[in-house]
């Protein structure tokens, strides 16, 4: 039995957990000319972020060499890209379908035909066998216990279009980070001989499947023109100008004067700021299924926060629009299993489809019911011991220093309870985060993407109280062996239109574990900001009805838009 997906027109996954303002300087070199697409036969030009340096480094090298020059995603393609909505699916790109046997150890990919790269060679499966090739590294079908290898055996190309991948586990979920992060390049271009390894050097060239190709180069502005043959369809786009964003005054300018027409990013009050300047003006935050929130000590059983109704307290007792609002930055409210409510909204049960919204009565309840109570210094106690909390949080986070004092209040407010707001620089949130010193911390709380990369982090073996573990309570949860059954699943099952029965049963069982165990509480959603005009562009496709995230980054992203995309 093999689990099998072919083409279809459904729906595509990832991005950054929290967004921040760019940083490089400004440029008149490269500010778009008198404007964007409509108005200069279009062109479309993006602001982006640059280099320590404020110039673009001329490297198109996608596997090494440091820095790369901006629009590398318009260039290069993956095997698959990852769907926006019903958990993150695959959608086929260079690979029109993929095999695995049942035990997930081989992989059998089928390729797309006529499709050639930007310098007119043929796109074959020596792309795929180089590429896959250098990443997994040689084969080894006995390696040491301590020891991990990718490849049981070489990788076949029976011909010109097929591709076999012998694993020595189970690696459909692969898949994923095949799709999300390694695009194949061309063998004829990367590849010295025989070898499999991706040169380490510059290129100042690129060659790719992609929608674009190279025109020109500058420090200050890389032009990117359309390409006649791409396999994957023709855009109005005929042109794409990088310029550099600036600063976050510096790019919301340029943006409402036309000069460019989009750029991701938008600095705290973007909402009520840069979104009502002008009517042509538009900002929307696009989710990818990450979020950020408090995480509690569940492990020490010396310290309150083991405490399973005490947590339910803490988290029923928050207004989460009103910390989402005092961030301004328009970010989503995520559910309170940690996930984009609309992302998984097919699989999950229907309390799962709404953002996590206070219960002040129930968290009072839960509060009485938990072993500790508030004295009148506003400190847990129990037995007479008082226990003052702390909150921990990364002090260049611009974002967590606006928005965790919200929470902080809000339990003072709506509890009695004082919890000391407590900043610290990386390196010693790093050892708070490793060893679990800590009652309350805010981190990332899983990774976007699917239910396997949202949830996966936690289905590790647990670390013992006082030893360095990876990340916040990260392998110090304990779920039960219901929800390890559900997680299975889900690490064991590619996320198809013919899985997703299956997937749904995954997603359910460890969502209901994380609202009943209550092990965080999830309250920022993971993704990115994008601002835009209209003046030159019509407005970006509405993240509701497209299969992919309208933003700049993550591979297919802005393909998919630049199909979509209608002048003003």
């Amino acid at each position: 039995m093999t689990t099998t997906f072919s083409r279809r027109t459904m729906l595509a996954g990832m991005g950054g957990a929290t967004f921040a303002m760019f940083a490089a300087g400004c440029s008149t070199e490269g500010d778009g000319g008198e404007g964007g697409g409509g108005a200069n036969g279009g062109i479309l030009v993006i602001g982006t972020g640059v280099a320590a340096s404020n110039q673009f480094p001329q490297n198109f090298n996608r596997y090494g060499g440091g820095d790369t020059a901006p629009g590398l995603d318009q260039v290069y393609e993956t095997l698959f890209r990852i769907s926006s909505k019903d958990g993150g699916q695959l959608i086929p790109v260079l690979a029109e379908k993929v095999e695995h046997t049942d035990d997930g150890m081989n992989a059998t990919y089928t390729l797309r035909q006529g499709v050639t790269w930007s310098d007119g060679e043929p796109f074959t499966s020596r792309d795929v066998l180089y590429t896959l090739g250098t990443i997994y590294g040689e084969p080894n079908p006995e390696p040491a216990e301590d020891e991990f290898v990718w490849l049981a055996a070489p990788i076949e190309t029976p011909d010109e279009h097929t591709v076999i991948v012998h694993y020595n586990s189970d690696q459909r979920q692969q898949e994923v980070n095949l799709a999300l992060y390694y695009p194949i390049v061309p063998a004829h271009v990367f590849q010295e001989g025989d070898e499999l390894a991706f040169p380490e050097d510059t290129m100042s060239e690129p060659v790719g499947t992609g929608p674009m190709k190279l025109m020109n180069f500058g420090s200050q502005l890389v032009q990117y023109e359309a390409r006649d043959d791409y396999w994957g369809g023709t855009s109005p786009v005929t042109q794409i100008d990088y310029v550099p964003a600036g600063q976050a005054g510096n790019i919301e300018t340029q943006i409402t004067q036309g000069k460019v027409d989009m750029s991701e990013g938008g600095a705290p009050g973007v909402v009520t700021g840069f979104a009502t300047v002008a009517e042509t003006n538009a900002y929307a935050y696009i989710a990818d299924g990450s979020s950020r929130g408090v995480v509690f000590q569940v492990q020490n059983t010396e310290r309150p926060m083991t405490d399973v109704n005490l947590r339910k307290a803490l988290r029923g007792s928050i207004d989460f629009d009103a910390v989402a609002g005092a961030a301004g930055i328009g970010y989503s409210i995520p559910n309170v299993a940690g996930v984009d409510p609309i992302m998984n909204e097919s699989l999950q049960q229907p309390e799962f489809n709404e953002p996590i919204a206070m219960d002040l009565d129930r968290a009072k309840a839960d509060l009485a019911a938990s072993a500790w109570t508030i004295n009148a210094n506003g400190n847990l106690e129990k037995d007479g011991v008082e226990h003052p909390l702390a909150i921990q949080v990364q002090n260049d986070n611009p974002t967590d220093m606006v928005t965790v004092p919200i929470v902080v209040a809000q339990w003072k407010e709506n509890l009695g309870l004082t919890v000391a707001f407590d900043p610290k620089p990386k390196d010693v949130m790093d050892g708070i985060l490793q060893t679990g010193d800590f009652d309350l911390v805010v981190t990332g709380l899983n990774y976007p993407g699917t239910p396997w990369t949202n949830y996966t982090m936690y289905d590790q073996p647990v670390t013992a109280p006082g030893d360095e573990g990876t990340n916040g309570n990260w392998g110090r949860w304990q779920w039960s062996e219901e929800t390890a059954a559900s997680m299975a699943i889900l690490v064991s099952t590619l996320n198809t239109p013919e899985t997703q029965d299956l997937i749904a049963e995954g997603v359910q069982g460890v969502q209901a574990a994380i609202a009943e165990e209550s092990p965080f509480i999830p309250y920022q959603g993971g993704g990115v900001g994008m601002q835009s005009t209209s003046i030159n562009w019509a407005a970006l496709p509405d993240q509701a009805g497209v299969d992919y995230f309208v933003r700049v980054g993550g591979t297919g992203n802005l393909t998919q838009m630049l199909l979509d995309l209608e002048p003003a």
